[in-house]
């Protein structure tokens, strides 16, 4: 005779520390409870023990970065469905979607950013070096967001266009660290502010010892000046305003290689005067052979004045590991998603980003552990791979005994580091989709016009 199944109902207690241990487990060693709690102190955030507590609204920003479900009502799902598989009362009992949209506007700004620091922090040793220089990128690209009339209002939308931008886009600019795509420091902001306005934000970060490598848009005067100012050097493609006929040469170093003197202009002094007025740098022209056996001519410039040390063609070679942070904004844009946000208000559209930033992170530095485990370059293990395992170890570390999560781990380093990326120098592929898109036309109106038009029958 078979005995009756007798479910115990679960506790809120329990049922709070199963929604903590559930998500992500894969990178709590690297965010631990006690990082989330230590981050709403210093935030001087006071919160009740709801269901839905600051550690349990963190997992859930980060989880949605890195599921595949852009949404965070379907991420939740995924969270809740452990819960359902233990406790069968809440099976049938769905979250309350106004509780999570409450927990995340509860939850500050600033807890999500420190925790975004202390993972920059723990990774900042992580460059490359060459010739005892610290090797770092800088790049810059936007995001968009929902259409409200916040959002317009607060990131506003590109000034030089002659249609009509349908949704409000923001800017951000990073530093990342060349070989390992670590973040090192990042901005994010309305799209009215430049990325040269967002990068000079950033200089604080770099230093005597550090060798920026940034593209031409950063390559004006004023930016080299600011480089210069914190001791850094850097090595970037000539700006294309600039006219090399007409620049003043001071030294020549060779054929098509120059010492010259940069004027700053007016404006940009008097709207910073510790610029100086002129900026000296070296200017060169070279042709070289890309890894993709591509022939590429170039006008650089730089402030590794000695010729002899730092020969033309090698730093042009140099200057390409900076296309690396190319395909990191890709992984970072398109493998998390985060190149269309889903929140609805500036301050959750911060968090939202800065949560984003903190699961890149955290998976960066798995990736990194794995590397060095396995005595492999980060860059050659893929990113997509990584995300993929952090997800599927997850439910099996959540569900194994706690002895065992050492081996877990160890085990998730193993199957990140086997996720290698093919190294095809000589690939081009075009920029161009081979399957056409669906034969639909094009909303260019809002949802509820469409219905109103449909239901008047006059769309």
């Amino acid at each position: 005779m078979s005995m009756p199944i007798v479910h115990r109902r679960a506790t809120v207690k329990e049922i709070r520390l199963m929604l903590r241990e559930s998500p992500l487990a894969a990178v709590r060693q690297m965010l631990p409870d006690a990082a989330i709690l230590e981050a709403c102190r210093k935030a001087g955030h006071r919160f009740r023990q709801r269901l839905y507590d600051p550690v349990v609204t963190v997992l859930h920003y980060l989880a949605q970065a890195i599921q595949r479900e852009e949404s965070f009502a379907a991420t939740w799902q995924e969270l809740w469905a452990p819960l359902a598989a233990d406790f069968p009362e809440v099976a049938t009992a769905a979250p309350d979607p106004s509780a999570l949209t409450h927990a995340r506007s509860r939850l500050p700004k600033a807890v999500v950013q420190y925790l975004v620091a202390r993972a920059i922090g723990q990774a900042e040793d992580s460059a490359a070096r060459w010739r005892d220089l610290r090797l770092v990128a800088l790049d810059g690209a936007s995001v968009s967001m929902p259409r409200t009339p916040e959002l317009f209002a607060y990131f506003g939308v590109p000034r030089a266009r002659k249609v009509a931008v349908r949704y409000p886009l923001a800017r951000f600019c990073s530093l990342l660290a060349v070989q390992t795509s670590t973040i090192l420091d990042y901005r994010f902001g309305p799209f009215t502010k430049s990325e040269t306005v967002l990068a000079t934000e950033m200089l604080k970060t770099l230093g005597p010892g550090d060798l920026m490598l940034a593209d031409r848009y950063f390559s004006g005067a004023p930016m080299m000046a600011r480089f210069q100012a914190r001791g850094a050097h850097f090595l970037m493609r000539k700006h294309h305003l600039l006219k090399v006929e007409n620049v003043r040469i001071l030294q020549r170093l060779g054929p098509l290689d120059s010492i010259v003197e940069l004027p700053v202009s007016k404006p940009a002094r008097r709207q910073d005067p510790t610029l100086p007025e002129t900026v000296r740098v070296r200017l060169f022209h070279v042709s070289w052979k890309s890894p993709s056996g591509q022939r590429l001519s170039e006008w650089f410039v730089t402030s590794l004045i000695d010729s002899k040390r730092f020969g033309k063609r090698t730093l042009a070679m140099l200057y390409y590991l900076r296309w690396q942070s190319e395909t990191s904004y890709l992984e970072f844009k398109q493998t998390f998603h985060a190149d269309v946000l889903r929140s609805k208000t500036v301050q959750n559209v911060e968090k939202e980003f800065a949560a984003h930033v903190l699961a890149y992170q955290l998976v960066r530095r798995l990736i990194l552990s794995a590397a060095q485990k396995h005595h492999q370059k980060p860059t050659e293990i893929s990113f997509l791979g990584a995300a993929r395992n952090v997800l599927h170890f997850s439910h099996r570390m959540a569900a194994g005994p706690a002895w065992a999560l050492p081996i877990y781990y160890e085990r998730l380093l193993d199957a990140i580091a086997a996720n290698q990326i093919a190294v095809r120098p000589g690939r081009l592929e075009p920029r161009a989709i081979a399957r056409e898109w669906h034969h639909y036309p094009r909303l260019t109106f809002s949802r509820a016009e469409w219905r109103r038009r449909y239901l008047e029958g006059t769309g």
